[in-house]
């Protein structure tokens, strides 16, 4: 089962690149099949896991680095919203498990980094005129105005309730 999931996550990043580095909409239908047999995959376990069990394994290691980079920039240059569509539900719960875990929030990056450190490894992105309200959101044109609005689950870049430090947490960070 990891080897057919691993390939899956050769076609998943495949169709990625397929979709959001060529014009148009050219690749969109490809990604989204693939997406949708990645949910699939995710939700035949019992719990958020590729393999199932109580923490990930290899196979979770080996997607998530890729899926955190194709949620924003699926949004930012296409239009696409991956994270909360209501389409891809095991797809947020394995994002969701992931960010319950203190070592990965340590390393996980923000939508504006995403989409900026994407170009220098990949190329550019495509944009369609989808994308249009997504990058302006993301780039903080026509909306990063002080104070900022509080982050939440339905937030472009959604922040969950244990995720949240608070005031106090994010004076800290500061």
């Amino acid at each position: 089962r990891a080897d057919e999931l691993m390939r899956l996550e050769r076609a998943l990043f495949g169709d990625w690149c397929g979709y959001v580095f060529q014009p148009g909409e050219y690749g969109r239908a490809g990604f989204e099949a693939t997406l949708d047999r990645v949910d699939a995959a995710l939700r035949s376990t019992a719990g958020p896991w590729f393999l199932g069990g109580d923490e990930p394994g290899i196979v979770d290691f080996q997607y998530i680095s890729h899926v955190e980079r194709m949620v924003p920039s699926a949004l930012y240059w296409k239009g696409l919203r991956i994270r909360c569509s209501g389409r891809w539900a095991g797809i947020d719960a394995w994002l969701a498990a992931f960010e319950a875990r203190p070592t990965y929030l340590a390393t996980k990056s923000d939508y504006f980094t995403h989409v900026m450190d994407i170009p220098p490894q990949y190329g550019p992105g495509q944009p369609v005129p989808a994308g249009e309200a997504f990058r302006r959101a993301i780039d903080g044109r026509d909306g990063w105005t002080l104070p900022l609005p509080a982050l939440s689950a339905e937030s472009l870049e959604p922040v969950l309730p244990f995720c949240d430090p608070g005031d106090p947490g994010a004076r800290h960070e500061a």
